[in-house]
């Protein structure tokens, strides 16, 4: 075995010895938010995990597929599964394809997407979305971007002026693009939860929405 296949079998090892510590935490996460981690909340438990236990380093692609089982007991949909005893490829929608689609097409995307998740509602002048979880007492307001730009601070008014009248709210807002500095580091301060396309895209890969969602 060479170096860099024993440290990664030791750095999976190790991962294994941990995880049992970091997964209640995670399990709490998803169980109240009822939808899979982004990216960006993995790389939050991949540097938890590195500094709570001293590790220089942690196996990102072992962590997903830890993270993903546990997404899967905790939210019940498939995770990246193939269907048993099909060998062809299945269609899926992907970041790409919600380039190329309408604001409308793409709000039925991103309600479907939640629908995986207990949660119910319905598309508003065409790009945003007020959901209610059909168990738990959770709204989700979400205001949507299809067109692949960079999002400032005043495309994040409407929904912050929402956000700010009902604290108890959960406000996201998905685009297809990226977010500008002004955003990350000046006017959101929390307010709003941002989902970029390297998120969604992860999110739409793990989660594996048929390409009917754009009509349905």
């Amino acid at each position: 075995m060479g170096y860099f296949d024993e440290m990664r079998r030791l750095r999976r090892q190790l991962l294994d010895q941990y995880w049992p510590l970091v997964e209640p935490a995670v399990t709490r996460l998803l169980t109240e938010q009822r939808t899979p981690l982004t990216q960006v909340q993995i790389q939050a438990v991949s540097t938890l995990i590195s500094e709570r236990f001293h590790l220089g380093k942690v196996d990102g692609a072992y962590l997903e597929m830890l993270i993903k089982r546990l997404e899967h007991q905790v939210l019940g949909f498939p995770g990246g599964e193939k269907p048993s005893g099909s060998s062809a490829a299945v269609r899926y929608i992907t970041i790409a394809d919600c380039e190329g689609m309408t604001p409308r097409q793409f709000c039925r995307i991103i309600r479907q997407l939640f629908s995986q998740f207990g949660y119910q509602g319905e598309c508003h002048e065409e790009h945003w979305l007020e959901l209610r979880h059909t168990q738990l007492a959770k709204t989700l307001l979400i205001d949507t971007e299809v067109e692949n730009r960079v999002i400032h601070c005043k495309d994040l008014r409407w929904l912050e002026s929402r956000k700010k009248g009902n604290p108890n709210l959960r406000a996201i807002f998905v685009t297809v693009g990226s977010f500008g500095a002004d955003v990350i580091d000046v006017c959101n301060q929390g307010q709003v939860e941002l989902w970029d396309g390297n998120q969604l895209g992860a999110l739409l890969d793990r989660v594996q929405l048929p390409p009917r969602s754009m009509l349905d």
